[in-house]
Formats: C-alpha cells, structure tokens, sequence
C-alpha cells in the first residue's frame, strides 16, 4: 500500500473542499499573511521598506515546518527561519519586529475562521432558501405531532420546517456576529518593543493598521490569556453543527421505512449499503447528525481554555489549534452537506395523511375536549373524551356521545367537527412560518 498522509479523510467521508480553506497550507498561508500585514504597517510608520515585501512569494515546505514546529511548540519559529531565508536583507531587519509568536498564530487562526465564516455563510444561503420555499409550500400540509415519541396532536409539516429554519437562522446570525480580531501585543502583551522604537503613538497606529489591513477587528486589549474570542467562536459554531444536526436529524427519521413521510432523492450510486441491496440511506442527513454530535466535546475544550494563566498561556492555547479547525472543518462540510439535503429533499404527504389517520381519530382529543368545555363543562368534556377514545373512531363516537348532551346540540357537534378537521394553518402556523420565513431572508 502507497504511503498516504495522516488524514485524507477515510473515516470523515465529507468531501475534501474544506481542507482549502482550513488545512495545514490555509494556515501557513494566513500566517505569512499576518506578517506581510505587519510589514505593511511598519512601512507606514516609517520603520520597514515600502513595497511588496515578497513574503508571498517564498516558496515553503509546509510538512517540514509541521516537523520543526516541535521543538518550539508552534508553527510559527520554523516559518520566521523559512522566510528569513527566503526574503531580502531589509525585510530580514525587521520581519517580526515587536510580535511574538502568538500573535501570529491567533491572527493567522481569526483570519482562516474569517475566511471559513464566509464560506459557511455562502453554502447555506441556498440552506435557507430552500428551507423557506419549503416552509412556504407545505404551511397547510397536515402532519402528525409528536412529543416524546409518540403522536401528540396534529400540526403542519410547515411549520415543522419553519422551526428547523429558525434555528438555522440564529445559529448563523449567532456565527456572523463573533467578533475576529487581530493579535498584536508582543510577548508579554505591552507591545513595548514597538513602542520603544517607534513611540507610543506609532506603535498604536502600526497595532491599528496590522489589524485593518487583514479585515479583522482592533481589539485594544490583549487576549493572548482572555480567549473568550476562540471560546465563542467555537460555541457558536457548536450551536450552528447543532442546529444543522436537527435538519439531519428530522430527515433521517421522517425517511424511517415506517414512516417514509420525508425521501432524499439520490443520484444512482448514493446511499448504498454493503450488505443490503434494497436500502438507499439518507447519507447527507446522517453525516449531518455524526458532526453534531462531534462538536459539543470540541466547543468544550475551548471553553476549557478559557482558564489561561499569566500573561501568555501554558498549553491551554494550544489546546485550542485542533478543536477549532476541526469545528470550522465541520461547519464548512455541514454546510455543503444541508445545501445538498434541503435540494433533495422530497416531501410525501400522503403518508404524512396515512400516519394521522392512526390513532382512528384519538390524535384529535386535546383540541376536542378544550372545544367541548364551554358547551358541557370541564369534567364532563373530560368524561366524553376519555369514553370515546376506547373506540376506534374517536371523533365519530364523540359526536355522537356531544350530540346526545342534553345541554350541548348542534352548536357544540359543529364545533367539534371544526377543531379536529385537517388541512389550513393550525393555530398560529400560518404566522409563525411568516415570522421565520421573513427572518432568514434577512439573512441569507
């Protein structure tokens, strides 16, 4: 067997798009950019050459770097000396001035989660169209609810998906309001080296600078130990793995052979199994839910890493490296992932009508009683309900229990065939899909 790297994505069948945007080269890559920012900056206080710094040209050995990275603890040591080598003998004087090599590290991560966040945010555009078209078109197609497990009493498979578009939508919105700054404060956060060569006011305008030229936010306080920054980054990238895992979710259980109220439509080749020829899996929904599943550990080990110590961390940053691409490697791909699903998505609603019919009526009872109340009272709509549900046509044996009510009548049978007819908004579905539909279109 050929030598192979470490990961080519054998156990996360995914797709490797992401590895563009959050892989070792991505990284490098944004490091390198972080540096060409400082020089930029530099040159506008007068303290580095003007010009293209040729930073960018430098041809790296991304795995060798991998290598030496150990003996320093990060990447960043083995990609000053690469670049060193590579760069002339002005941008050697002052490549890194007044940086540490976190600073580089935390910045390069904040620019590749930038980088990422839009990625996400252009894949699940189509997310949340296609959820809100769907939203739209099933608002009256009637489906059995459930709660714990069981039929509970009849909604619309509309406002089912409106709820999964909610949570979609402010999970995203959640995402995109992270604020990603840039890190530069030197080693003990002071940035005394620069404000010692350039003075104070230089070395906040070079700080200023730094960060405006990558796109990321000035944070005037160091945060080489306050890492809330990553720990929110990553909890609202769990949320939104979360709310992606409940799309995964409902489809995969509304696709269950015995209730098949929900099929994906897959391309010839799609959702085999190894075994069993007849079966055609919901792969997309069920990778979904395997990358839910995944994140709250992730997210956890960066809240964990809140507890820095010092003015620069012993290990609790660099817990942080791997949990943090891994998340925005799961957002990406989950991303993709839903776009594909909500596309294929197709609804069966005659046998969203077939399971409500069930019960022989029971699901209704809820609803019957609390319209019975004003016509015969509290207990006694309770009574008619209980006696009625041991048959098998609920709602038919209701009515004619209601109709032979001294006090009830026809009113009372009128409204009671009102209340457990199926078909148009149920309640307030028709304005709460409205609610949701109109949110996401704000942010898609």
């Amino acid at each position: 067997m050929a030598d192979v790297p470490f990961d080519v994505g054998l156990l996360d069948p995914t797709g490797p798009a992401a590895a563009t945007i959050v892989g070792d080269d991505a990284y490098v890559r944004a490091m390198v950019d972080a540096e060409e920012a400082l020089l930029g900056a530099l040159a506008t206080a007068g303290a580095a050459p003007s010009g293209p710094s040729g930073l960018g040209d430098i041809e790296l050995d991304v795995p060798a770097i991998a290598a030496a990275g150990r003996a320093g603890g990060n990447p960043v040591i083995p990609l000053l000396a690469a670049l060193k080598a590579g760069a002339t003998g002005e941008v050697q004087a002052v490549l890194h001035q007044g940086a540490t090599s976190q600073d580089i590290l935390d910045t390069a991560a904040m620019l590749v989660a930038a980088r990422a966040r839009t990625a996400i945010g252009s894949a699940l555009g189509p997310v949340l169209d296609g959820l809100a078209t769907l939203a739209e078109e099933t608002r009256h197609t009637p489906v059995a609810g459930r709660t714990l497990g069981q039929q509970a009493a009849p909604t619309t498979f509309g406002l089912r998906v409106a709820v999964l578009l909610d949570g979609i939508t402010r999970a995203w919105r959640a995402l995109e309001a992270v604020e990603l700054p840039a890190q530069l404060a030197g080693s003990v956060g002071t940035l005394a080296v620069l404000a010692d060569a350039l003075g104070e006011d230089a070395a906040a305008q070079v700080r200023r600078e730094y960060a405006e030229r990558l796109g990321l936010a000035d944070r005037p306080v160091p945060w080489h130990v306050e890492r809330s920054t990553v720990a929110s980054l990553g909890a609202a990238l769990a949320v939104l793995l979360g709310a992606l895992g409940r799309l995964g979710l409902e489809i995969a259980q509304g696709a269950r052979t015995e209730l098949g109220e929900l099929d994906l439509e897959l391309a010839e080749g799609e959702g085999g199994s190894s075994a069993m020829p007849q079966k055609q899996n919901p792969v997309a929904a069920v990778l979904l839910v395997g990358a839910a599943r995944r994140a709250p550990g992730l997210a956890s080990t960066l809240l964990g890493a809140e507890l820095a110590l010092d003015d620069r961390p012993s290990g609790d940053w660099h817990a942080e490296w791997q949990p943090l691409r891994e998340l925005l490697r799961l957002a990406l791909e989950s991303a993709d992932l839903a776009a594909a699903a909500v596309a294929a998505l197709a609804v069966r609603d005659d046998r969203m009508r077939e399971n409500l019919d069930l019960s022989g009526g029971a699901i209704h009872a809820e609803r019957a009683q609390w319209a019975l109340v004003p016509f015969v009272g509290r207990a006694r709509a309770a009574e008619l309900v209980r006696t009625a549900l041991h048959g098998d046509d609920f709602v038919g044996a209701l009515a004619t229990a209601v109709g032979a009510e001294p006090d009830a009548g026809p009113d009372a049978v009128e409204r009671l065939r009102a209340v457990t007819g199926t078909g148009g908004p149920v309640g307030l579905s028709d304005r709460m899909i409205d609610a949701a539909v109109a949110a996401s279109r704000r942010s898609a």
